[in-house]
């Protein structure tokens, strides 16, 4: 049984916590508040008159129906949960007021005063209204609560995006509460305040069992409090995450309301889904609390990724949110510094630090003691990160740390100024593109003339601006294309990516991460016809996907190449089926504003089957950018499979949102 969300020691509280939510999309009626005027059911019959706070956007927030109606997957968990006290409450946020109001004011002392106890935000809006007496009376449990975490501010933390588990791809946003007297800016301090956060409780499931019950509901969530040093040894020193951390300016009596929201959701397990309910629709909820009228803000439904929690609140009231601070991880400071150094002094670090030479090593006599004492630092920094990454270090990497540790002791120098980061390449997340975007474009396929139709609810691919976004990361979800074509007057769908990944980290030392894609859904073949009677467009269904690595030798440069496996199938294919090897490599140029960028493709590979055939395949494409939101593309594209080959060339116009 899952404790109730209240602070604790932190070595309880991981077990809760580090499963991470990331992939978010929310529910397609979440672009706008819901209308006080529109009726929640059709056959709800429902009567704002008669209950004039019922349709306040505040008392919709605490019954999170502010933003849209609960589904009935939500509905059923807070029934569950007992978040509500009228039968149709979900339904009915008049009949769930009036019940409130009686269950608040009963002549039953003890229910009374349970009700008021539980529901403490609910109390505070009623009392200002003047439903229910204002004095809440006694409530050890959550005044011992109170107490513990204190008057705070409020901060929006945003670890960026890691592509090495499926549900922290898109980033994660969680809210710190800051002790009112810390300096945010005093080195340390922040890790005092606690988190909250929403996270789903997967189990022991991992890889694609995880993710394909997590879209389709299979878990439920909760809200948590943890310190912040236990989530930024998670985000920051497990998994190499960069944090942005966002104050807010909301004034003390709203964050009092949102504390006290929390309260009520401590025992309240919600249903978790990828691309509905997620960390940042939850987020969104609670700081309804504190602003009304809060919305989804960026993107169209349904689209609501992570950072739009932030873009929500800019769009509520821009001097809300204030200028971010960068938490740079162990890796990212470390990867800083050895870019400072010459090739040398970092090859002898990466020695020291894998054991091939010693501290007492006579390749370093002759160094001045800064310089050797600021490479046994560095290599000791190197070390520590490999065996923190992997939580439980070699005994021979603790005897190689200390005797690191020992070295530098003896001499006695100052350590080295920290090397700074390249504001270039620490663009926070709130700078990039919007996140789902719309597309129309025409073009021709041989002679063929055609219009297209593009839809893309998330998220970010090569040819888009790269700035705010993770170097060599991309994700496609339901990246959806219709054509048509006027001399036939047909309408085909071109494409439908259910799901495209791929991360491709680019090589720089110290680190060497292996790259990864996967792909699947359905497209559009050129197959030839019966008798060469010219060429048929029939669609298949395609998964892909493989292992690779990339570089960045120049600044806005990267350099990528995988060896993957293809399947493809559909009834148009001979045997049904086909599958083969096939080695994909590409480069992407961007210049440094963003405002341009080219990327250039191919592919060559073997398709097996009762027919084998050989595949082809090149593509480069052009983003000029208008402005912030517009972006003009031109792609040409030329293909070869199945002994058929065909040109394409392409003109779109974006529109990101």
């Amino acid at each position: 049984m899952r404790s109730p969300l209240r602070p604790e020691a932190p070595a309880l509280l991981r077990l809760g916590l580090l499963g991470l939510v990331i992939l978010t999309i929310s529910t397609p009626c979440a672009g706008r508040a819901q209308s006080p005027t529109e009726p929640l059911d059709a056959v709800d019959d429902f009567s704002a008159a008669h209950h004039p706070l019922a349709d306040d956007r505040a008392w919709l927030a605490l019954l999170h129906q502010a933003r849209h109606r609960p589904d009935r997957a939500t509905r059923k968990s807070l029934d569950a949960s007992r978040f509500y006290l009228h039968p149709q409450g979900a339904r009915r946020p008049d009949l769930e007021l009036e019940a409130t109001v009686d269950a608040m004011s009963n002549q039953d002392a003890a229910l009374r005063q349970a009700t008021r106890c539980r529901f403490p935000a609910r109390h505070a809006f009623l009392a200002d209204h003047g439903r229910v007496d204002p004095e809440r009376g006694p409530c050890p449990e959550l005044e011992d609560w109170r107490s513990t975490i204190g008057d705070v501010r409020l901060t929006l933390v945003f670890p960026e995006a890691y592509m090495g588990n499926p549900s922290s791809m898109f980033g994660h946003t969680l809210l710190r509460f800051d002790p009112v007297g810390l300096d945010p800016e005093a080195q340390g301090e922040a890790l005092l305040g606690w988190t909250l956060d929403y996270t789903a409780d997967p189990g022991e499931d991992r890889g694609p069992l995880y993710l394909l019950r997590g879209l389709v509901g299979g878990y439920d969530g909760r809200f948590g409090l943890a310190p912040y040093y236990v989530k930024t040894r998670v985000y920051s020193d497990w998994q190499d995450r960069d944090i942005w951390e966002y104050p807010l300016e909301m004034p003390p009596d709203q964050i009092e309301r949102v504390l006290l929201h929390v309260w009520e959701l401590r025992e309240v397990d919600l249903p978790y889904v990828f691309f509905t309910r997620n960390c940042s629709a939850y987020l969104l909820d609670v700081l309804e609390i504190g602003w009304p009228g809060l919305g989804r803000g960026g993107g169209f439904p349904p689209a609501a990724i992570p950072i739009d929690t932030l873009r929500a609140m800019r769009a509520r009231e821009a001097t809300a949110v204030g200028e971010p601070r960068l938490r740079a991880s162990p890796a990212t400071r470390l990867q800083a510094s050895l870019d400072a150094l010459p090739d040398q002094s970092a090859d002898r670090i990466e020695a020291l630090a894998s054991g091939a030479i010693t501290p007492e090593d006579t390749s370093l006599d002759g160094l001045p003691d800064g310089e050797r004492a600021a490479l046994l630092a560095l290599a000791y920094d190197l070390l520590r990160h490999r065996s923190v990454a992997r939580r439980h270090p070699e005994p021979f990497e603790r005897e190689r740390l200390a005797a690191l540790l020992r070295a530098r002791s003896r001499l006695r120098v100052p350590p080295p100024e920290p090397s700074a980061l390249l504001e270039v390449d620490r663009a926070a997340p709130d700078q990039g593109h919007g996140t789902a975007r719309f597309e129309i474009a025409g073009g021709v396929q041989d002679r063929d003339g055609f219009v297209e139709l593009r839809v893309q609810p998330a998220f970010h691919e090569a040819i888009d601006a790269p700035r705010g976004f993770a170097e060599g990361g991309e994700i496609r979800f339901l990246d959806t294309r219709l054509r048509y074509y006027p001399d036939d007057q047909r309408v085909r769908l071109q494409e439908l990516v259910v799901l495209d990944v791929t991360t491709a980290s680019p090589w720089r030392r110290p680190f060497r991460p292996l790259g990864w894609h996967t792909e699947f859904g359905a497209r559009t073949r050129m197959l030839s016809r019966d008798e060469g009677r010219g060429l048929a467009a029939r669609s298949v269904f395609r998964a892909q996907g493989g292992l690779g690595a990339a570089k960045a030798p120049l600044r806005g440069l990267h350099l990528y190449g995988f060896g993957e496996i293809v399947f493809e199938a559909g009834p148009d294919l001979k045997g049904d089926a086909v599958a083969g090897p096939l080695i994909r490599a590409g480069a992407s140029w961007s210049t440094q504003n963003g405002r341009y960028t080219v990327h250039a493709e191919g592919i060559a590979g073997s398709l097996l089957g009762r027919d084998p055939s050989a595949w082809l395949r090149g593509e480069i494409e052009q983003r000029i950018g208008l402005d912030d939101r517009w972006s003009l593309t031109f792609t040409g594209f030329f293909e070869r499979a199945y002994d058929v080959g065909h040109f394409e060339g392409r003109v779109g116009l974006i529109r990101y949102f």
